[in-house]
């Protein structure tokens, strides 16, 4: 007979779990998150300890990753499909069998740069107060204006008193071609196939979104990727795209409020103008026309 373990679930095991239903991370990644926690972890060998327990009573699973780190290749946490139902409910739907399967090897810069990014993300919005909402993993959103399919990495809003801001991200490794005469993936296909999106909201619309570029190799290739969006925009008083890098996103005290965002026109600007907020609400990114897959 197989032995049963059993584990009281705390409060922060909770947000462990949550942590992990965005993207896999590393203990590393997941201590640095935890600052965020209502009861955050003192030290990292507390995390581990508490992840090893977790993994032992079949709450997430472990694989390791294809890169170097600190001389070493570290692991990597992903809920398991119990994980998943202790999180969401015993009738809550499952994702789809990727979602909890070990990730290929040709993806593991791109998703563990993704976990970085998410990690300054969250502890940007705590160190500034401001309202982190409607976060999505990666490939779990559907924009889709024809002949254009897009899956972004992930999306969220910034709620920064009664307003909102919407965003979607393109995490960029420089293993896609920018510009393609064909009918392929390409940076070119995804500019085209946002503006499409984006040309049918008016410029105060609530349905709006800002789609960020944030690339992991040179500030050459984002350079492109801009010049890029300044020959395929629609409007050129609209600015639909704004990219950085994942250097200078996490190195930003404020990344929202501090000029490390290009626009298509070359110039530097803030993400979000924190003098200019008006208080009146806004609604949120996923609406009805944002499918959830």
């Amino acid at each position: 007979m197989t032995k049963q373990f059993h584990l009281q679930i705390s409060d922060r095991d909770i947000e462990i779990l949550s942590c992990l239903d965005h993207a896999p991370f590393t203990p590393s990644q997941l201590f640095s998150f935890s600052q965020t926690f209502t009861r955050p972890f003192g030290n990292p060998q507390n995390l581990r300890r508490r992840l090893r327990e977790l993994k032992r009573v079949g709450l997430v699973q472990s694989y390791q990753y294809a890169i170097a780190n600190n001389g070493r290749a570290p692991s990597y946490f992903k809920l398991t499909r119990t994980g998943f139902k202790v999180l969401f409910g015993h009738h809550s739907a499952l994702p789809k069998r990727r979602y909890f399967e070990s990730i290929s090897d040709s993806h593991h810069h791109h998703t563990h740069c993704l976990s970085e990014f998410i990690v300054a993300l969250q502890l940007a919005c705590s160190r500034n107060d401001f309202a982190l909402k409607k976060m999505t993993r990666e490939n779990s959103v559907c924009i889709e204006t024809k002949p254009f399919r897009l899956f972004p990495d992930c999306t969220f809003q910034i709620s920064v008193g009664k307003k909102q801001f919407n965003y979607v991200v393109e995490l960029d490794n420089g293993t896609e071609r920018i510009r393609s005469a064909r009918d392929v993936e390409s940076i070119e296909r995804k500019i085209r196939g946002y503006e499409a999106f984006q040309s049918q909201f008016g410029p105060s619309d609530a349905e709006r979104f800002i789609v960020l570029f944030v690339t992991t190799r040179s500030q050459q290739r984002l350079d492109h990727m801009l010049d890029a969006v300044d020959d395929l925009t629609l409007n050129s008083q609209r600015t639909n795209f704004l990219g950085t890098s994942l250097e200078a996103f996490r190195k930003a005290d404020n990344p929202f409020a501090e000029n490390i965002w290009l626009d298509h026109n070359g110039r530097k600007r803030p993400l979000i103008r924190l003098n200019s907020i008006r208080s009146k609400n806004s609604q949120s990114l996923l609406t009805p026309t944002l499918q959830l897959c």
